[in-house]
């Protein structure tokens, strides 16, 4: 009985237990944590496999992704456990900052850890298909590899951390659909979408020339280059442009996800710049 690092072979049970979640990840997305972190994920084991807990640490910042017990090993304490080997692993690594996206009825086990409520994310699930007309924009031309370090450089003004390794995994996992706004030489704003199991995780979003406008023409772009299926995403509420923009396209489901910091704050820059957030569990 304990617990030990999460390795690939361990991926086929880290995606059924996320599944009885209802959060239906494959392997081949969750062994991007493992490509970010390769020792920052846990798996607890008593004669099997009974939980996961996945971190990333950008920086002085660290990311909790998933935390999930499976049925057969809840009210045994193994999620306090594994919570506790995270933090641990993260502070270790240098972290100052801790942060995680938490469901409802988490959010008091993770305030005694010393967890506070920061902001509030629309987790959004968004519906396309051929009924929905998609127009790209001459403005938001595709991103370029040699465009990773300026957009790393944008995303850490806002992050408040480096998160280079993420965004060049994110483009790895979906150059087709990655475009970029330039203004005088520099690049103001981008969008970034990859594939998963049934459609694309949408983001980073990002504009900073202050006009709305700029911001929905990635929109729209990276959109017209997606196939029909699901998108999920989400955007703080205070950027109100983005709930407008995204209001327009036909809604599966929504829900609100507290954005949750231990130590100093994340996610502290100009939010009205800031139009969609990476997946969850990837900060």
């Amino acid at each position: 009985m304990g617990i030990r690092i999460l390795r690939k072979e361990d991926l086929d049970f880290a995606a059924a237990v996320t599944t009885a979640e209802g959060w239906y990840y494959t392997p081949r997305e969750l062994e991007v944590m493992l490509r970010l972190d390769p020792e920052g994920s846990f798996i607890f084991e008593d004669g099997e496999p009974l939980g996961i807990a996945t971190t990333v640490t950008y920086g002085r910042t660290g990311v909790l992704g998933y935390l999930v017990v499976s049925e057969k090993g809840r009210g045994k304490n193994i999620g306090a456990t594994l919570l506790s080997t995270a933090m641990d692993y993260m502070e270790g690594r240098g972290a100052e900052s801790m942060l995680l996206y938490s469901a409802v009825n988490a959010v008091k086990m993770y305030e005694r850890k010393g967890f506070r409520a920061l902001d509030e994310i629309k987790c959004m699930h968004l519906h396309i298909d051929a009924g929905h007309r998609r127009s790209p924009s001459a403005d938001c031309p595709p991103m370029k590899r040699s465009d990773i370090r300026e957009v790393a450089e944008i995303d850490a003004r806002l992050f408040g951390d480096d998160r280079g390794p993420l965004i060049e995994v994110l483009f790895e996992e979906g150059p087709a659909n990655s475009f970029k706004i330039v203004r005088d030489g520099r690049i103001e704003g981008f969008i970034m979408a990859r594939h998963d199991h049934d459609g694309y995780d949408l983001g980073p979003w990002v504009c900073t020339t202050g006009n709305p406008k700029d911001a929905e023409d990635l929109f729209w772009t990276a959109l017209s280059a997606m196939e029909d299926g699901t998108i999920y995403m989400g955007s703080f509420y205070k950027n109100e442009p983005a709930l407008r923009i995204t209001d327009h396209v036909p809604t599966v489901r929504h829900w609100k996800i507290p954005l949750m910091v231990r130590g100093k704050g994340r996610y502290e820059g100009d939010l009205d710049d800031l139009f969609g957030v990476a997946a969850f569990e990837l900060g």
